[in-house]
């Protein structure tokens, strides 16, 4: 058996003549805290449309805790424990802050259709269970005394956590993060790297993490994976990753250096 929670193996998906992601290998242990980064159009935000099942792809192989997710539509990976935010904030904005994150709860709900009309005993139960979990959610993302506003009333930073909150909702293994920082001032960002420290050690989970500010990945990610036109061009620690000169060349432009003698 696999000793990586996700292992993801030489996916793979073309978009007309587009290869937009090509043999990408991600290997996350239990726990871990994974940086996927690479330049704009690198393929970062199509490899997680293809771990969540938004797009299926079209090689390779896929396992969540040995659990086969390749073929799963968005709903059942979410419910084997891989979740994701969003680059773009995708909130019920008519909502509650509350109703946002009982909605991501009822992932894990198993009231059956005719319980839910006749509103049994059950129901009721599960349904204030869930209420007590979004609350202490909320709670702890300093969200509870906006529980009952609006979502799209939220400052913007607010939105972000409540995205974090509401993927946490579903009680996921893997937490996926797109761009979280995007949009943050710099104290913001701050607040957001000891948040998603915490989260990684309270939820007892781990984190893919894509992110364009560099300075939040080399604080928060123990392992880096680099994209490049939907190639995989590195993998190692930040500081490996820092001194990579095909991560400098994708980045800056700079040309490798060719060995002497060619």
């Amino acid at each position: 058996m696999s000793t990586f929670l996700l292992d993801a193996q030489n996916l793979g998906i073309s978009f007309g003549g587009l290869k937009a992601v090509q043999a990408l290998t991600l290997q996350i242990p239990p726990n871990a805290l994974h940086g996927l980064i690479g330049p704009n159009g690198a393929g970062k935000t199509t490899a997680f449309n293809l771990l969540t099942g938004v797009y299926k792809p079209q090689t390779g192989s896929m396992t969540l805790n040995a659990q086969n997710l390749m073929g799963l539509p968005p709903h059942l990976i979410a419910k084997a424990g891989l979740s994701r935010t969003f680059q773009n904030i995708r909130l019920f904005g008519e909502l509650s802050v509350l109703d946002n994150v009982m909605l991501a709860s009822h992932c894990r709900g198993h009231h059956s259709i005719v319980a839910t009309l006749f509103r049994s005993p059950t129901f009721l139960a599960q349904e204030q269970a869930m209420r007590r979990r979004a609350m202490h959610l909320l709670d702890l993302f300093a969200l509870a005394p906006a529980a009952h506003a609006q979502a799209k009333s939220l400052p913007y930073g607010d939105q972000r956590r409540l995205e974090i909150c509401r993927a946490l909702a579903t009680e996921p293994r893997v937490l996926l993060l797109d761009e979280p920082a995007a949009g943050l001032n710099p104290s913001e960002k701050q607040a957001l790297a000891k948040l998603i420290q915490t989260v990684k050690a309270q939820f007892n989970l781990a984190v893919l993490l894509i992110e364009h500010d560099m300075s939040l990945v080399m604080q928060v990610c123990e392992q880096i994976t680099v994209l490049d036109h939907g190639c995989t061009i590195a993998h190692g620690t930040p500081s490996q990753i820092q001194s990579d000169p095909r991560v400098r060349e994708a980045y800056l432009g700079e040309p490798t250096p060719t060995p002497a003698g060619t």
